[in-house]
């Protein structure tokens, strides 16, 4: 575990490298969605990082992470521009960079701007924007998604969340409070100004900019995100590749781990 300063506030993040030594590495760099962090992911490491190292980094508000303050509005740049800080800060280069859900909007920021920075990009669970229908069912019958998030508050809101259908993946209780902890541990004001970034941003007009080879990761019972929209993302992208992951929910890297990863794995292959 580290922290590290950048664009005004401290960035938490986990570094874990278990690659031999004497040899050529590559990194993978994993951006959480909206209201996780880097913890929803450890269970990735043991499978991954033999061979990668593998950078997991929390959201401005999220996790471990501060926030530079309501003198810093949120913006899609902005958050593009935070994930352009930590790689200048980490001297990453050449990177593998897997973005889950909202994360994989700001990633395909990060790609369309800084292609050289990357190898690689892989998006698990993308949606192109957060739209009125998901909208009205994170709002959970307030005014809107930010008003529930301000009402509620980020665990309040977090427990409405993962009691419905195609959301958190699942059954084992003792895991869900785990989860809706997790979600606390953002504040709310964080939660409603990541919301209305990811509301008021549609990727679509990105997408073709993005040079690098992708791999789409598609959850096919997503609250958040139909196969429809996931083939959609995949025509608009130059070079893509996409694969149906017949998860529980929205959250496929949860349940469905070992395939996600062996699908990576193979994706990841090409590049060594």
């Amino acid at each position: 575990m580290a922290e590290i300063r950048i664009n005004g506030y401290v960035t938490y993040y986990e570094d874990d490298d278990f690659t031999d030594p004497w040899r050529p590495r590559q990194t993978v760099v994993i951006q959480h969605g909206f209201g996780r962090n880097s913890q929803f992911w450890r269970h990735w490491v043991p499978i991954l990082a033999r061979d990668y190292r593998v950078i997991r980094r929390d959201l401005r508000g999220h996790g471990g992470s501060g926030d530079p303050g309501p003198g810093d509005p949120w913006s899609f740049d902005a958050l593009v521009g935070d994930l352009r800080g930590f790689c200048d800060a980490l001297a990453l280069e050449d990177v593998h960079l897997l973005g889950e859900s909202t994360g994989g909007m700001l990633a395909v920021g990060f790609a369309a701007t800084h292609p050289a920075r990357l190898r690689s990009l892989t998006l698990c669970a993308t949606p192109k924007t957060i739209g009125p229908a998901a909208q009205k069912l994170f709002s959970f019958g307030r005014d809107s998604w930010q008003s529930a998030l301000m009402e509620m508050g980020s665990e309040g809101w977090a427990r409405e969340l993962l009691s419905r259908p195609g959301t958190f993946p699942s059954a084992d209780p003792a895991q869900i409070e785990w989860a809706i902890r997790q979600f606390g541990r953002a504040s709310a004001i964080s939660l409603a100004g990541y919301s209305t970034v990811i509301c008021t941003t549609d990727i679509t007009r990105l997408l073709p900019e993005v040079k690098v080879p992708t791999l789409i990761l598609a959850p096919t019972r997503s609250a958040a995100t139909s196969i429809g929209e996931q083939e959609s993302i995949a025509a608009a992208l130059p070079q893509s590749e996409l694969v149906q992951i017949d998860g529980a929910g929205h959250e496929i890297y949860i349940d469905r781990a070992a395939e996600c990863v062996s699908t990576l794995r193979g994706f990841l292959e090409a590049f060594r």
